[in-house]
């Protein structure tokens, strides 16, 4: 396991006060972030720098559809307030893709108990 910062923010976020945080993984510089690319190598750079080495690219190229091109999960923390009453809540997540129109949405259900 390696843990990295995350770039956040909440200017310009809707609805207010909701974040946004970048995904840590650079796609490649090429127009299509490397998903057409013969290698798995970005060989015209990234398109900002890799948190660590080799964690780049889209994990699946058109070459080898449903074949991933590496394996690891992103994780991140979160932080329930100490005064939140016991009960029945939602957490939602939305993903809105750097490079296509494509957003995507999920939501947990959460029972906080004393």
């Amino acid at each position: 396991r390696a843990e990295f910062p995350a770039y956040r923010t909440d200017v310009g976020t809707t609805p207010p006060g909701s974040q946004w945080t970048r995904n840590p993984i650079p796609a490649c510089a090429s127009p299509d972030g490397g998903y057409s690319d013969t290698d798995t190598e970005c060989s015209q750079g990234t398109q900002f720098e890799p948190p660590l080495s080799g964690l780049f690219g889209f994990g699946s190229m058109i070459t080898a559809v449903g074949k991933p091109t590496f394996m690891f999960s992103i994780g991140d923390y979160l932080e329930v307030p100490e005064d939140i009453a016991p009960g029945d809540y939602v957490l939602s997540f939305r993903w809105d893709c750097e490079q296509t129109s494509q957003v995507w949405t999920t939501c947990s259900n959460i029972r906080i108990v004393e």
